[in-house]
């Protein structure tokens, strides 16, 4: 991409344009490859019932691909996702009509550096608020290409006691960070087939499949889609069995939602790069919800690449009912 200033002006609410799928289990199969997220309750309508669900229903992290794309999409090269945020508010059911939802709510210059803020969300054919987020865009400089600075460390609350479903023994585990998993070397086809898998039925940008465009592009090769996750088909620690998680059960503390999570992206992940990830358990509390008391466990995942770069730090909360 040449050196060029973004030539478009960008306004407090603008929408981009949407990204719309109606999933069927084409959509969730070829996510679950890639991502080697094959749960039962994705795909057998026993085992979505017995988890207190209507029938099987579509994996978050799919809506959140959704969004990405579009975000990257719209960018065209001229900028990168810093940071996304969301929290899942109504399951993905088959055959669901999803179309994503980004508006500028602020555009800003700080510290020297120009980003862009959005509010987003995915829309269900009942026009059904399903995901509600938020993301941060960071604008390049003359198509020059960057990323934020490292943040902080997460502080830690002190004040979290045991509950109904809280325990001593879960709490413990604040701020401890287990042993650290190293993921296989990205290849070129995990980007591609990547890419692939979260925009089916349409080919993704040529970016994500061709090493010749994406030399042409701000980073200057293939890089990955920026919710990649290079753990997927591994030997690493799957994140159901942490020792703070209950798995997926049917009593009541060990039925299991995914709630949403809070990525911030740094150094792309390249072909060749090879992922270290080290997962704390940084937040667990528990509120009353419409099926009683519910427990919120969030955990944090630092990876970094062989270069000691940071890459993302990503919190996902999990809730258990």
């Amino acid at each position: 991409m040449g050196q060029t200033q973004t030539p478009r002006a960008i306004g407090v609410g603008d929408a981009l344009p949407a990204f719309e799928r109606t999933t069927s289990f084409g959509h969730w199969n070829r996510y679950a490859a890639v991502n080697d997220e094959f749960i039962d309750v994705h795909m057998d309508s026993g085992a979505a019932q017995a988890a207190g669900q209507p029938d099987v229903f579509g994996m978050g992290n799919l809506r959140i691909a959704y969004v990405h794309n579009v975000l990257h999409d719209w960018l065209n090269g001229e900028g990168d996702l810093a940071e996304f945020s969301c929290q899942f508010r109504q399951l993905n059911f088959l055959n669901d009509r999803l179309r994503t939802q980004c508006v500028v709510t602020k555009n800003e210059e700080r510290n020297g550096i120009r980003l862009v803020s959005l509010d987003v969300d995915v829309l269900n054919q009942k026009d059904e608020c399903t995901m509600p987020g938020d993301a941060t865009l960071l604008l390049f400089a003359n198509g020059k290409a960057s990323s934020l600075s490292e943040p902080p460390a997460t502080e830690l609350p002190s004040d979290r006691t045991p509950g109904v479903h809280l325990d001593a023994e879960t709490l413990a585990w604040l701020g401890r960070p287990l042993e650290r998993d190293v993921a296989l070397p990205v290849g070129a086809n995990d980007i591609r087939r990547w890419a692939m898998a979260t925009y089916y039925p349409e080919e993704p940008p040529a970016e994500f499949l061709e090493e010749r465009t994406a030399a042409g592009r701000p980073w200057g090769e293939l890089v990955a889609p920026r919710d990649f996750n290079p753990f997927a088909w591994t030997n690493c620690t799957p994140p159901d069995t942490y020792p703070w998680m209950r798995g997926m059960g049917t009593e009541p503390g060990r039925r299991g939602l995914n709630g949403g999570q809070r990525n911030r992206y740094f150094a792309p992940i390249r072909v060749g790069d090879v992922i270290t990830s080290v997962v704390t358990l940084v937040d667990a509390y528990e509120k009353e919800g419409r099926k009683g008391p519910m427990m919120f466990l969030v955990d944090e995942a630092r990876w970094t690449n062989q270069r000691d770069e940071l890459v993302r730090l990503g919190q996902r909360t999990t809730i258990y009912y």
